[in-house]
């Protein structure tokens, strides 16, 4: 049951008493008349929602304004026999026999409420059910394309109509006109000719009119429906929106395994994701629709078989990258690291352009190769099949190492290039990933810590020692930079693009625990001081930008949901998660990858948490 937290006409009355008195308790304030008694009363069944009351002194009542249904799916109501009350007034004033413990409702309570000196008024305290007089549409979503904007907007002036606006931001949007889902206010009623009775949506093809009637029938409201094109900002960020976004559960059908998981890879429409358990078992879905795609398979030939593939990842010219999992610690035996790249599309077979002995020469000025581990994640820059392109790999150590594996024309040029000994700045552990900010020497790039010291650190484009530690942020983060930095919440994936005039850098951010991670993205700016990860705050998905957050409704955050993190903890009754990402904290990660829409106007920004969930968010330039 979804129990309503915000009822029409009774918005002031979930808002708690200000004064610090237990919850049937009177609460005295002085300089008000007694024409100012404020009585509200709760369910004992949901201490959560307050209801405000209808006074009448001549009357001697005092009414209190239920909700007709306390639910927004079910029709449910509340138990108006199992009441508590509260009262507001001035200072002298009392209720005698007092208002305090539990009241049937239904019939009535009487008291007389005492002022300052001591002259009674009769009041008999009731609860009656009010049906809901709110006829708003709340949200509209075209069922077979959530990336598109519909903005509702309300009607200016009494008596005008409102707008149900599309954002027209693709030619692909005209067939997803024809089945638009509509959230409204709570037992609301919608009268449209294009709405199918069957299904309830509405087809918008035609630009209808949507009449929305209240549950108690005195409320209308008018929508005219719009298909725009929308403006777009010449820079900046404009309309941001969630996707879609899924847990991931034991009993899945689409085929996710615990602990197999935790690579991703954007090729044209296809979001990737890797399969540590059999590199053959990759699942590609619609990255737009979150949709599995069980007759796309990846193409693996020539893989050696026994290998393993966890890291995966797609360059910049739209070809699918992956690293074979090469370790010490991991395996008994070393073996060569390979690269593969798909040159011809993901059904195509993969081509090899890296093929060197962990021992070999290609490695040589890596230090400590007895306890690396290779592509346990990765990165890339540029095109692997023509002109610079680098990959790279973390090295782990507190001294923060980073292995550069620089291409030209789709071969290695020169062997591996080894930069470290960044200080303290540069930490980094098994989950840490290295974003390049540049194809060739000079070096730059970003690394994050990959654990919960949530260190992310800024090494710019350059030679030597030039670190610069990120500020942890203050706010939409889990973790401050005060206190012991190893139970802070901590970073475990990150990629950066540059789009409209913006640096943004998307972080996985988990909790101290790491069992509920979140994304967190920020505009770095193109020369970053160290305060840039907080100053810079776009969005993130649990609390929205910084003008809301998930308590009032900001703009994108979801809250405690499945789109507003991911976590362990199952969203959904009776089900059971996954895993606990890998099962092992040195070794938890979250990938994080930004993909570019084709025609320039927004990117999307995708996070797995293996073994428990994935989300998807649309950053646009358009002017909403």
């Amino acid at each position: 049951m979804k129990l309503k937290y915000l009822f029409a006409g009774l918005a002031a009355s979930t808002v708690m008493l200000s004064s610090c008195v237990e919850a049937d308790e009177v609460a005295p304030k002085d300089g008000i008349g007694a024409q100012q008694l404020d009585v509200k009363g709760y369910l004992v069944e949901d201490a959560t929602n307050l209801y405000g009351s209808v006074i009448d002194p001549e009357a001697g009542t005092i009414t209190v304004q239920v909700p007709y249904y306390i639910s927004d799916t079910e029709p449910i109501m509340g138990d108006i026999t199992q009441m508590k009350l509260e009262a507001a007034m001035p200072v002298g004033y009392s209720f005698n026999p007092s208002i305090s413990g539990i009241h049937d409702l239904s019939q009535g309570f009487r008291t007389n409420l005492l002022d300052d000196k001591g002259r009674a008024t009769s009041y008999t305290i009731v609860a009656a059910y009010v049906k809901n007089a709110e006829s708003r549409i709340v949200s509209a979503k075209l069922t077979e394309s959530e990336r598109t904007a519909v903005v509702v907007r309300e009607p200016a002036n009494a008596g005008e109509h409102g707008q149900v606006i599309v954002a027209k931001t693709s030619s692909a949007i005209d067939g997803a006109l024809h089945e638009v889902a509509l959230v409204t206010s709570p037992w609301a009623t919608v009268t449209c000719s294009a709405l199918d009775s069957e299904t309830g949506y509405v087809d918008f093809s035609n630009k209808p009119e949507i009449t929305v009637t209240s549950q108690d029938g005195q409320h209308k409201t008018v929508y005219d429906v719009d298909i725009q094109v929308p403006d777009v900002l010449s820079s900046g960020i404009g309309y941001i929106s969630s996707m879609w976004a899924k847990q991931l559960y034991v009993d899945n059908d689409e085929g996710w395994e615990t602990g197999a998981n935790a690579g991703i890879a954007v090729v044209d429409d296809y979001l990737i994701v890797s399969n540590a358990n059999n590199f053959n078992g990759m699942l590609v879905f619609d990255r737009f629709s979150g949709k599995r795609l069980n007759d796309v398979k990846v193409n693996t030939d020539g893989i050696p078989d026994g290998r393993i593939i966890r890291a995966i990842t797609n360059d910049d010219a739209n070809h699918l990258v992956a690293g074979v999992l090469t370790s010490n610690s991991w395996m008994v035996t070393p073996a060569n690291v390979l690269i593969y790249v798909w040159k011809d599309g993901i059904t195509s077979k993969p081509t090899c352009v890296l093929d060197a002995n962990l021992a070999g020469s290609y490695f040589t000025g890596v230090p400590g190769l007895t306890a690396i581990d290779v592509f346990v994640t990765m990165d890339c820059a540029g095109d692997m099949t023509s002109g610079n392109a680098v990959v790279t790999n973390v090295y782990r150590a507190h001294y923060g190492g980073v292995m550069l594996m620089p291409f030209v024309d789709g071969k290695a040029d020169g062997n591996c290039i080894y930069e470290g000994n960044h200080g303290a700045l540069g930490s980094t552990w098994d989950a840490s990933t290295a974003v390049p900010l540049s194809t060739k020497a000079p070096w730059g790039y970003i690394i994050h810590s990959g654990n919960t010291r949530g260190i992310v650190t800024y090494i710019p484009i350059g030679s030597g020692k030039r670190a610069l530690e990120f500020t942890r942020p203050t706010s939409h983060w889990w973790g401050t930079a005060a206190g012991n930095n190893w139970t802070n919440g901590g970073t475990l994936g990150m990629d950066y693009i540059e789009f409209n005039g913006c640096n943004l850098l998307a972080i996985a951010n988990c909790n101290d625990t790491q069992t509920a991670t979140r994304l967190y993205v920020t505009d770095i700016t193109a020369s970053p001081s160290a305060t840039s990860l907080m100053d810079g705050f776009v969005f993130d998905s649990r609390e929205g930008s910084k003008v809301g957050d998930a308590a009032n409704g900001g703009p994108a955050g979801t809250g405690y949901s499945v789109s507003g993190m991911t976590s362990q903890y199952s969203y959904e009754s009776g089900k059971v998660v996954l895993g606990d990402n890998l099962g092992s904290v040195n070794r938890r990660t979250s990938p994080v990858l930004f993909a570019r829409s084709a025609d320039g106007n927004a990117v999307q920004v995708y996070m797995l948490t293996p073994d428990q969930g994935v989300l998807a968010y649309e950053i646009t330039r358009f002017d909403l």
